[in-house]
Formats: C-alpha cells, structure tokens, sequence
C-alpha cells in the first residue's frame, strides 16, 4: 500500500514464572549482548513534506512475503540494500509470531532503516501487540521454527541449565516433585525447547530485540495521516502521541504498574479493533473528533485483516492496511 503526495490514497502494492527469576546464567548472556544493544527510545514521530509513504501490515514471520513486498514497491536491490531513496516505510508491527522467520526480518529492518537515512529516507518500524507480548511473556503464538531459528552448538547446554535452574525452583516450591524427576526434565524438554533460552535472552526486557522494539514508536504521524498498529479509541482517553510511546516504551522496559500498562490494554493502541469493526454511523462523529484532536485527516491501521485488500471506513478517513499477507492468514498480495 503507497500513500503519496500528502493526500491520495493508491492501492500498490514469555519465561512462564521463571522469566522474572532470570537464572543467573541467563542474566549473564543478557548482560553481554546488550554491550550490542544501545536502544534507547528515542525516533521522533512527526514528519511533513514526505513524498511517498509506503505501508506494511502485519508480517507474522513471513520472510519471502517480506522480501516481495520490498522487491515490488522497489524498495531494496538485488542484495536487499535499500534503494528507495527518501521514501518512508512504515511497518505497522506484528513482526513476531505465527511465521519461524521473525528475527530475521528484524536483522534485515535494522539495517534498512540505517541505510535509507543516509538516503534521505526513513524506515518506521512501529510496536505491535505481538512484540509487547513476546517482551512481556505471553508466548501463546510463538511459532516452533522462531526457537528453531536460533539453535547453535551451545543451545543444548544452555537448554539443560536451564531445566536443571526451573527444576530445582519447583521441588523448592514443591518437594514432592523430585519424586520423578526424569518424567519432569522430558516434560520440560518439551515446554522449553531448543532455541528457548535464546529466544528470551533476545525478548526479555533488557534484551537486544526487546530494547530495539521499545525504542521505536507505537503512532507516528507523517503529513496529514496518523500510524498505528491497532488503533486509537476515539471514546477513550485521547493522549498526545508523544505521551502513548513514551507509556508503551516505558512498559516495554519493565517499568510502571500492571494498571498503567497501556502496551497491554485491549482498549488501547497495540490492541484496539473498533477503528475496523465499529458501527460506522455510530462512530462517525466521535471518530472525526478523534482525528481532528489529532490534527489528521485519516488514520492508517493493521491488526485486523482484511479479505486481501486495503479497506477503507469512515469515507477514508479509517484505512485498514492488514492484508494478511503472512502465509498464516494466505499470503495475498
């Protein structure tokens, strides 16, 4: 989906308890790969006078789909450089999840958008609710290839150090449990793969991935449209957008009460769905007032797919850009 010359719209296109305990030898491979991870909150997230915007739904671990949107938005070169010049993508989050090649669409997004800056270009890469649930602890629909991906000549020991810390835990706990203790370490083989341990060093709040998804944004505008993944609730609370990823990067990093944990409130930007599946009468009204508040003349959403096409609501002004295109939901382009 392109977004151009500020106005038309074209159609082109976690560690179950035991990740807050932290095993020590966990805490110390976090410690050394965030040597490597200076994410720190920070890309603005106001742009005008942009030419072309290109857009992105959910990918869901879809490598190929990926790699076919950039190719044919002419995005990337023949070695995946960026060559869009000072085109703004904007992914729309869910990166994690359902698909096995989650971090490697990350790698590549992290060096894209160093490139397309020197380029004079941006690559917006916003929070969805799928990242927030992967730092956060909820694995629900972690794909077996993600732990896969990341298995290595170590990922056995880490794998049996791990068992061993969550085993000792539960018979401290329970110490009728170290009864059977085969039958407990074959079950933990199966709850924590290969590939587990990394994964979460990757995930957990003071993770390398983990700290570059806090450091990006969760609504951005650019021009007259406004970016989010799930979308803002025109009959909640309506905060600046300063003040919502300043909230969801604050708990991204571990920091603030349940309570306060926009990241994760279902009525809230990473999570809402009223925007698509709202009573357009209903809402008109309280919808234009929620842009105008914002100073937009649209917004731009994902999370809910659509029948594989970019839908429009609210005579435009609500654009529904999830268009499934992860082999999960069928892959249409």
């Amino acid at each position: 989906m392109q977004l151009n010359n500020q106005t038309g719209l074209s159609k082109s296109t976690f560690l179950a308890g035991y990740y807050l305990k932290a095993p020590h030898f966990l805490a110390v491979y976090t410690a050394a790969l965030m040597l490597f991870s200076p994410w720190t909150l920070g890309e603005k997230s106001r742009w005008e006078g942009v030419e072309r915007i290109v857009v992105f739904g959910d990918l869901h671990g879809d490598y190929s789909q990926y790699l076919r949107l950039l190719k044919q938005n002419g995005l990337v070169d023949q070695r995946l450089r960026w060559k869009g010049g000072n085109t703004h993508l904007v992914q729309l989050g869910d990166v994690p999840d359902r698909g096995a090649d989650s971090v490697k669409i990350i790698r590549h997004l992290i060096r894209l958008q160093k490139e397309a800056m020197r380029d004079q270009g941006a690559v917006h890469t916003l929070v969805g609710n799928h990242e927030a649930m992967n730092i956060l602890g909820d694995l629900t629909y972690v794909h077996p290839g993600e732990y896969a991906a990341l298995v290595t000549r170590r990922s056995a020991k880490l794998q049996r150090d791990y068992h061993e810390q969550v085993y000792l835990d539960r018979i401290k706990r329970n110490p009728s449990l170290a009864e059977n203790r085969s039958a407990m370490l074959a079950e933990l083989s199966v709850q924590y793969p290969l590939g587990y341990v990394e994964h979460r060093i990757l995930w957990q709040p003071s993770g390398e991935i983990a700290r570059w998804v806090a450091s990006n944004p969760a609504v951005i505008r650019i021009n007259r449209t406004l970016f989010c993944h799930g979308g803002i609730n025109p009959r909640g609370e309506w905060l600046t957008v300063e003040e919502i990823n300043t909230r969801i990067a604050s708990a991204l990093h571990g920091s603030g009460s349940a309570a306060e944990n926009l990241a994760m409130d279902e009525a809230g930007p990473l999570w809402f769905r009223g925007l698509a599946t709202g009573e357009e009468l209903v809402d008109r009204d309280v919808v234009l007032r929620m842009l105008a508040f914002y100073d937009v003349d649209r917004i731009v959403i994902a999370h809910t797919p659509t029948p594989g096409r970019v839908i429009t609501r609210f005579g435009g002004r609500v654009v529904l850009a999830d268009t499934g295109v992860s082999a999960f939901y069928g892959g249409p382009l």
